[in-house]
């Protein structure tokens, strides 16, 4: 299946650019191959996790995502192969000193054996303003851009009509994960979860000229989005905290 007339297939260094793009008002399409990222086709569910086509293999994203690969022979190998290659400067020196978002390569490698399985349902996935969709279409997922007062915003409104007090979720995983691979996840289920993301502090690096240092995002299943939707005339955007707060 070709993708969406007129949309734009950019290759760049971090799928999240994309999310900024749509952000601003584009179409923008990832497929496979069309990211510099490794595990970009992963976290926007077109294929499953494959450590093994990182740079180096699995032992060596294990120690990327950790403790750095200058510490073994196989790293720095790798490390001296990148450098010949020409790798951006920013990933040679995180593969080298490692990201250090989990402790250990042990506790990458059970994080990372634990994701979500999904079976791709087609070949690219297309991020766009909800404006932009054609009469009928319906979007897998929602993604919010918030600030903070916003972002509560949501969390109560997510919960508003529900029992209990979870309905809304941070995963720890890659800013991809928490737009694609965890919501499409949560629209398999008869009761979905909202995903707060952009906790990924790499993904907050690329993005944080294009979007500004005080942003996450919320997203939602199409289903729970509906829900949220037809619960506002009842809930707290029509009372006075709320509109004191915003001015409206």
């Amino acid at each position: 299946k070709e993708a969406p007339e007129g949309a734009k297939i950019p290759s760049p260094q971090c799928a999240m650019t994309l999310v900024a793009q749509a952000a601003k008002g584009e179409t923008v399409v990832l497929t496979q191959g069309s990211c510099h990222c490794h595990g970009a086709a992963n976290g926007f569910g077109l294929a499953d996790q494959n450590p093994e086509a990182f740079p180096g293999g699995r032992e060596c994203f294990l120690r990327f995502i950790s403790s750095g690969n200058q510490d073994w022979e196989q790293g720095r190998t790798v490390i001296r192969q990148m450098e010949a290659e020409g790798a951006p400067k920013i990933l040679l020196k995180e593969f080298t000193e490692g990201e250090g978002f989990l402790k250990t390569p042990e506790l990458v490698a059970d994080w990372s054996d634990n994701l979500p399985e999904l079976i791709p349902e087609g070949s690219y996935v297309v991020i766009t303003p909800l404006k932009n969709l054609k009469s009928g279409e319906k979007p897998k997922v929602v993604a919010f851009l918030v600030d903070p007062d916003q972002l509560s915003a949501l969390t109560v409104l997510a919960n508003f009509a529900r029992p209990g007090s979870d309905a809304v979720r941070i995963p720890f995983g890659a800013g991809c994960a928490c737009f694609g691979l965890y919501p499409f996840y949560e629209a398999e289920k008869e009761i979905s979860h909202a995903i707060v993301g952009l906790t990924d502090i790499s993904a907050r690096f690329y993005l944080r000229k294009s979007l500004g240092k005080d942003i996450l995002s919320f997203t939602v299943p199409w289903s729970f989005y509906e829900e949220m939707e037809s619960n506002v005339s009842e809930s707290f955007l029509t009372r006075f905290t709320w509109k004191s707060m915003t001015g409206k």
